[in-house]
């Protein structure tokens, strides 16, 4: 008898255990409802046509993009275009960012997962405002973390801003690079075969014209001094390539870096379609920068107008290789002591 009553008031016990663990675990879900994944913002998908500002934040440092008439543009470059589809990249990628698990709500171990104040510590503040200036998304963000913790998927650690509760969430958002590495950095893009003259004149004034009559003819120079022979025709044809996927490496506002009084080298292409595009070409605390002005004629002359209004209230900087090719001159392609 004293065996049944022991073996009832185990099973008794085991039974208040199990409904006191049972009891304890949705304790824990209604401390942590978000257990279950759920986006980090719900409903921005929806509104991100409506966006108008973005920061993002480290440090004293602070990357400003606004939307202006429908383009995003990077501030602290005077407003010039950003590089379009990485900005729509990171704001998708705040609009599916899915918080999977929540984790340390103590600000002292908040350097482990890079979720520091951004203003003293290795984490980012991404803040997104809609036309109104109502922030519709703000996010601090810490380390990637790797992917059999964040279950296979990419993933990172992230807080909301003014709050201790820290998550590891599911998806990705690329804050990389300063200012420069979110413009749009393509000036011009044409293709060697378009162009059929080019005239490059140096800061004394001595030109060189290259010229043919088809796209498969090679170039030749035009007014050769008597006796004058080409070392190297193969030579005539690498200024050619200067346009072709060109790309700065940073930008300013024209009236920041006017042209010079002196020192100039001008490079023209007319391309056997109608456009003529003219290079102005200087030194400035040791790069190479250019003015850029675009016409054109029958056909060409739409394409000309939207290209000039980009490029000409900018001055670039180039890379050293395509500057060399816009200074080429008539005695570096003469065999030597042949007209010169």
């Amino acid at each position: 008898m004293r065996q049944r009553s022991f073996l009832l008031l185990l099973a008794a016990t085991m039974l208040a255990v199990a409904a006191s663990g049972y009891a304890l675990v949705q304790d824990n879900r209604a401390v942590h409802p978000a257990l279950r994944a759920r986006p980090a913002f719900p409903g921005l998908a929806a509104q991100l046509g409506d966006l108008a500002w973005l920061r993002v934040a480290h440090g004293a440092d602070a990357l400003d993009f606004a939307a202006i008439a429908g383009t995003w543009t990077v501030v602290e470059k005077a407003n010039y275009p950003a590089a379009q589809g990485r900005v729509r990249r990171l704001l998708h990628g705040l609009a599916d960012l899915v918080l999977i698990a929540p984790k340390t709500r103590r600000p002292a171990l908040f350097g482990r997962l890079g979720l520091e104040d951004p203003r003293s510590g290795r984490s980012m503040l991404v803040t997104a405002q809609d036309r109104t200036g109502k922030t519709v998304a703000a996010l601090v963000v810490g380390k990637r973390c790797r992917d059999p913790i964040c279950g296979g998927a990419a993933g990172l650690y992230v807080r909301r801003p003014g709050h201790d509760q820290t998550w590891r969430a599911r998806g990705a958002l690329d804050l990389s690079g300063d200012a420069t590495a979110w413009l749009d950095r393509r000036i011009l893009d044409i293709v060697p075969a378009q162009i059929a003259s080019i005239t490059l004149t140096g800061a004394d004034g001595a030109a060189l014209r290259l010229h043919r009559d088809t796209p498969a003819a090679t170039f030749a120079v035009a007014g050769l001094p008597g006796g004058a022979e080409v070392a190297n025709r193969a030579a005539l044809a690498r200024p050619s390539r200067a346009l072709l996927g060109l790309r700065f490496a940073d930008v300013k506002p024209a009236v920041e870096l006017p042209l010079p009084p002196r020192g100039i080298t001008t490079a023209t292409f007319a391309t056997f379609a109608g456009l003529n595009i003219e290079l102005r070409l200087f030194d400035a605390a040791g790069r190479d920068w250019i003015r850029v002005s675009v016409s054109g004629k029958g056909a060409a002359a739409g394409d000309a107008a939207a290209l000039d209004a980009r490029l000409a209230r900018w001055t670039y900087a180039i890379p050293a290789d395509r500057a060399r090719l816009l200074r080429l001159r008539l005695a570096d392609v003469l065999a030597p002591g042949k007209g010169m």
